[in-house]
C-alpha cells in the first residue's frame, strides 16, 4: 500500500532516514504537494530516490518548509502502470491531461493510499485517477468544501474504504 506523509505547517520535515524508508518500501514513484500563495503546488513523477531528494532540496531553497503544509506520497503501482504521470498527488479535476502533469498548480489536490474497487476506463489510468474524474471532480463542482464536511468525508470513505488526504490553497489538510 502507498505511503502518505502529512507534514502540517509549523512542523519540521521528516528525517532523511524516514523518507528513505518510505521510498525503499514504495519505489514506484513519489510526489509532493504544498500550499503557498493561496494555491496548491504539485510536483510529482520522481522515479528515483535521487530525483526525489533533489526536488526536496530545491523546495527548501524556494519556501520555508517548516511553516508550509506539505504532503508527500510514495507509490506502489496497482492500476494504470508505473509512470511519472500516475504518481500522486493529483489536482481535483475531470481533465485527464491535468491529472497526468508532473508539475501543476490547483486550488485543491488529493493523494490516496489504497485500492479503489473500480475499473479504470483506460489501460494507463489508475483507480485513483478514475475516481477523481468521475466522483471527486463533480462533487467539487457541486460543493467546493465537500472534503471538509463530515457528510462528504463519509460519502467518500463509504466508497473507497481506504485513506485519502486533501490539501487546499489555504493550507488546510483534511484526511479520510
Amino acid at each position: 500500500m502507498c505511503i502518505i506523509v502529512i507534514k502540517p505547517a509549523g512542523v519540521k520535515m521528516p528525517a532523511t532516514e524516514t523518507l528513505e524508508n518510505c521510498w525503499y518500501n514504495n519505489r514506484d514513484g513519489a510526489g509532493l504537494m504544498y500550499a503557498a500563495g493561496g494555491t496548491v503546488h504539485i510536483e510529482k513523477g520522481f522515479m528515483t530516490l535521487k530525483d526525489f531528494k533533489a526536488a526536496l532540496k530545491r523546495l527548501e531553497k524556494s519556501i520555508d518548509v517548516t511553516s508550509t503544509p506539505i504532503v508527500l506520497h510514495f507509490r506502489i503501482t496497482t492500476h494504470g502502470g508505473t509512470a511519472p504521470g500516475n504518481t500522486h498527488p493529483f489536482p481535483v479535476t475531470e481533465k485527464l491531461p491535468l491529472l497526468q502533469m508532473t508539475k501543476n498548480k490547483t486550488s485543491l489536490a488529493v493523494a490516496h493510499n489504497g485500492i479503489i474497487d473500480i475499473k479504470p476506463s483506460k489501460k494507463d489510468v489508475s483507480d485513483t485517477m478514475e475516481y477523481i474524474i468521475n466522483q471527486l471532480a463533480p462533487l467539487y463542482q457541486l460543493k467546493k468544501d465537500f472534503y471538509r464536511r463530515d457528510a462528504g468525508k463519509k460519502m467518500i470513505y463509504n466508497f473507497i474504504k481506504s485513506k485519502m488526504v486533501f490539501l487546499d490553497g489555504a493550507g488546510r489538510i483534511e484526511t479520510i
